[in-house]
């Protein structure tokens, strides 16, 4: 049986279970105008608290790439990270519903790495001061949800509904893997940032920018 986390709450992840699907959901307003996507990235954590190499951190825009059954998708230094592929439609469909898979392989992970974060954003052009995609935020969001499944059986391990106000914050971090010695645990997060995605970048990835 799955078990249902609150913010902050951690749950141990079985030593036999290694591969793992992160799986991040929502809901938008499907009749909003202009339509908005959101995003899903990850940061691999070394102790330093930062990315140590920039493929390290997994977006729609990484240059560091797998093709697997012919889609190209994202993937960390160490391909234990593999991301979703980026579907802006899926976001504003005739139900609003959007989801993003990431897939997890804890036994090809770097020893270097110490936590992998999971977060989701809301895009816009960072070029475009007058893009209107700007005035959204997460309180058009709805259902938003993080959980870790078994990627051999499907089987849901955990999961945080993330139930909190985030009216003036764009960008979320919704969880974390973590090592503790030779284990690891899976931590709700739930923190909010005003400016999306780039102030996690400053935060986890600043040598990079």
């Amino acid at each position: 049986m799955a078990i249902n986390l609150i913010k902050g709450q951690r749950v141990e992840i079985e030593s036999n279970l290694s591969r793992l699907v992160v799986e991040m959901g929502w809901k938008v307003n499907p009749n909003a105008d202009p339509p908005y996507d959101l995003d899903a990235s990850t940061f691999l954590l070394g102790n330093s608290g930062q990315i140590d190499n920039e493929a390290d951190f997994v977006f729609y825009g990484s240059t560091n790439i797998i093709v697997i059954n012919g889609e190209t998708r994202p993937c960390s230094l160490d391909k234990s990270v593999i991301g979703s592929i980026d579907d802006p439609g899926d976001d504003h469909d005739d139900k609003g519903e959007g989801n993003e898979e990431i897939e997890v392989d804890l036994t090809k992970t770097s020893d270097s790495v110490k936590e992998i974060l999971f977060t989701v954003s809301i895009y816009w052009d960072p070029t475009n001061i007058n893009d209107p995609r700007r005035k959204y935020n997460f309180g058009q969001v709805r259902d938003a949800f993080i959980q870790i499944k078994n990627a051999v059986t499907g089987d849901v391990i955990c999961r945080y509904d993330l139930d909190e106000d985030f009216s003036t914050d764009k960008g979320v971090e919704f969880g974390r893997l973590y090592r503790r010695g030779s284990e690891w645990k899976f931590q709700a997060v739930g923190e909010a940032h005003a400016d999306g995605l780039e102030p996690i970048c400053r935060k986890y990835a600043s040598k990079f920018m």
